[in-house]
């Protein structure tokens, strides 16, 4: 039989030259089942007549490619894409083991199948290390084995090669990701300095906003002063009015100067008695609860000292006080309740009577600038008051209690920090 080098055989099982007696039934049963595309098989041997019988065994189910030496076959897989070698051992000039050691190096993700003597098993190690072979086949070898070995070799080969292409398309959605995450960070880094100059502008408005209406009262106070328009009587109380607008304005100065330095409380606080802070509160604003027809409660549950800056939360009660006045429009009822919690903790309660806070404000109570029903409001007395808070090593937040309107709760410090000396603050 003349047999073409190097050239796909098509199949053709009307083939004389095809002997159904050499398989099995198990095999020629299979043999209608073709696997996708007849994935092609390169066999190397220097005899025609083992050549022929392999071409026979294999082309029913693959397409066959067909090489008489070594360096034949190296050839054939440069010009024709196959998935499996079948190689015999003994051939002049370049061994099989050889020849599939470089065909392993060039082509490394075909599988390669060396047929072998029963003397020549000592060579295995060597295929096995330098050709790294799928399998063997001794001689004299059957048909059903055969053709097992090369539809399993077949099979790995098509696994290796998706995986390949899996890993390729992975590395390609990878090196997407990577951009989409670089392009990603760079918007919010874009968003963050547009939301930056946006706070900016709005910092810069309210402090405009709050500025000049106390600015314009004292400069028309001042105006009559010096105008002598304004009769003795009254002076004084012209006097009265401009310090309170230089009060007001130091007021929004301090409280934006407090919004933003950051400061080591804790190594800072010292022991001071709630009573005193409670004092301190009650005169504050006993007149004008008295004007507001607002009746104030005080329930001291805990009357010992807190490990605190008393100024700070002096002005955090003060916030929280100021807040639930403005949350009572026609008088009412608020609530300062002092409890201990924990050994080391307080807890103070500001709460009121008022119609409480809408839902859709309750998540963003403490950012910065949000404000709600307070036209004139800055927006950042909760902010303060969490910041405050938290430097003291305590929490801050907003549920009702007692009263059916707004309650908020802060927790504070009876003793200082570890290894920390408690001196009384003067």
């Amino acid at each position: 039989m003349k047999v073409g080098h190097c050239q796909p055989q098509p199949i053709r099982e009307s083939s004389p030259e095809y002997d159904p007696l050499l398989l099995s039934a198990d095999v020629q049963m299979g043999a209608h089942k073709r696997v996708e595309k007849n994935p092609a098989v390169l066999i190397v041997d220097d005899e025609p007549e083992s050549l022929a019988l392999l071409h026979r065994t294999l082309r029913s189910r693959h397409t066959v490619v067909e090489a008489t030496s070594g360096p034949e076959g190296l050839g054939c897989l440069d010009r024709h894409p196959v998935k499996v070698i079948v190689a015999d051992q003994r051939m002049p000039g370049m061994t099989g083991i050889a020849f599939l050691a470089q065909a392993a190096r060039r082509f490394p993700q075909t599988q390669r199948i060396l047929i072998t003597a029963y003397t020549e098993v000592e060579g295995l190690i060597e295929a096995i290390n330098a050709a790294r072979v799928f399998g063997y086949v001794t001689k004299p070898w059957h048909p059903d084995e055969l053709l097992r070995i090369v539809e399993r070799a077949a099979q790995t080969c098509r696994l290796l090669e998706r995986n390949s292409r899996l890993v390729r398309d992975l590395m390609e959605k990878n090196r997407r990701l990577q951009e989409s995450l670089e392009e990603t960070k760079r918007l919010e880094a874009d968003k963050i300095r547009a939301e930056r100059w946006a706070a900016l502008g709005r910092l810069a408005g309210m402090v405009a906003h709050d500025l000049k209406n106390p600015l314009t009262a004292i400069q028309i106070q001042a105006g009559l002063l010096k105008e002598g328009e304004v009769p003795e009587s009254l002076q004084e109380r012209s006097i009265q009015s401009i310090l309170d607008q230089v009060a007001r304005m130091r007021h929004r100065v301090e409280e934006l100067l407090l919004f933003g330095k950051p400061r080591d409380t804790l190594h800072t606080a010292r022991p001071y008695p709630i009573p005193a802070l409670i004092r301190s509160l009650d005169e504050a604003f006993r007149d004008r609860f008295r004007e507001l027809d607002i009746r104030l409660e005080w329930r001291l549950g805990y009357t010992g000292s807190c490990w605190i800056q008393s100024g700070q939360i002096y002005r955090v009660l003060e916030n929280l006080i100021q807040n639930a006045i403005d949350a009572l429009q026609n008088g009412g009822e608020i609530l300062v309740a002092t409890e201990e919690v924990e050994p080391r903790e307080v807890v103070i309660r500001v709460a009121d009577s008022g119609s409480g806070i809408p839902r859709e404000f309750q998540s963003s109570l403490f950012q910065p600038f949000a404000t709600w029903n307070k036209p004139a409001g800055t927006g950042l007395g909760l902010a303060i008051v969490k910041k405050i808070v938290e430097e003291h090593g305590g929490r801050v937040w907003q549920e009702p209690h007692l009263l059916r309107g707004a309650c908020f709760h802060l927790t504070l410090p009876r003793e200082p920090p570890e290894g920390e000396d408690a001196h009384p603050q003067g």
